[in-house]
């Protein structure tokens, strides 16, 4: 079980270079796109299933996967995972083969008002859970990125990236599978690095999977959808040289 965990985490790592129901208006901002949306939390405590139990063979399998990821981390693989510390779509540049802020300015500034729904109901999630960090829990466990204080499942980043490589994919079609491979690495990492258990990020991957059929099925994702036709074709238009490769 744990080398099948460990071939599927590892292998996963470095192939990128490089209130029950809560209204959304206080989230809401100036020609904010996803205006009215209401996502309904409990339906997604199913999706994300409880964490593993402490001493379980789960939860020992993660602890096994951090510390061998903590005793041959090298620097690339550490600098590779600050590359997707802030939350921000430009890491999906090479992916799509341009730059989203300038080619696709209402994209780029409009898909982040459907992700901070996703991040406010990951909340909610995550605090009915409390689950400690990994580091929290087990001191030898020393994490490569800026310690956290929030609570550990499912994982803020990883639900976020993957939520917003699954909602590029909807719009980008032909880009989706090089958007989908730097999605998930926005999980990987944190795991890598050892501010999440592996089960958390797992259960970000099914969260975010969930969420973004919602938000695709929604009239506000459609109405968006439509304003981005320009832009659209813009973003399939390749540079001169060709889009990098994304794999060494």
């Amino acid at each position: 079980m744990i080398h099948m965990q460990l071939r599927i985490w590892l292998t996963g790592l470095l192939v990128i270079p490089g209130s029950v129901m809560f209204g959304l208006q206080a989230l809401a901002q100036p020609n904010d796109p996803a205006a009215g949306l209401e996502l309904n939390p409990a339906p997604y405590h199913a999706v994300i299933g409880n964490p593993p139990a402490p001493a379980s063979r789960q939860d020992l399998d993660d602890l096994a996967i951090l510390r061998w990821n903590q005793r041959t981390r090298t620097p690339e693989g550490v600098l590779h995972s600050w590359r997707f510390l802030n939350r921000n779509l430009s890491v999906f540049d090479a992916a799509i083969g341009t730059d989203l802020a300038k080619t696709a300015p209402t994209l780029y500034e409009g898909l982040p008002a459907f992700l901070v729904r996703v991040d406010a109901l990951k909340d909610q999630l995550k605090n009915a859970v409390a689950r400690p960090r990994p580091f929290v829990s087990h001191q030898d466990l020393q994490p490569c990125l800026p310690l956290e204080t929030t609570w550990s499942y499912p994982s803020g980043h990883a639900t976020w990236f993957a939520a917003a490589a699954l909602l590029l994919a909807d719009l980008v079609p032909e880009r989706r599978d090089r958007l989908m491979p730097v999605g998930l690495q926005g999980g990987y990492v944190r795991a890598y690095c050892g501010a999440h258990y592996p089960s958390d990020v797992e259960a970000s991957q099914r969260l975010a999977q969930a969420i973004s059929k919602e938000l695709i099925a929604s009239p506000q994702w459609r109405t968006f959808k439509q304003q981005l036709a320009g832009e659209r074709s813009k973003l399939v238009v390749p540079p001169p040289a060709g889009i990098p490769l994304l794999t060494d």
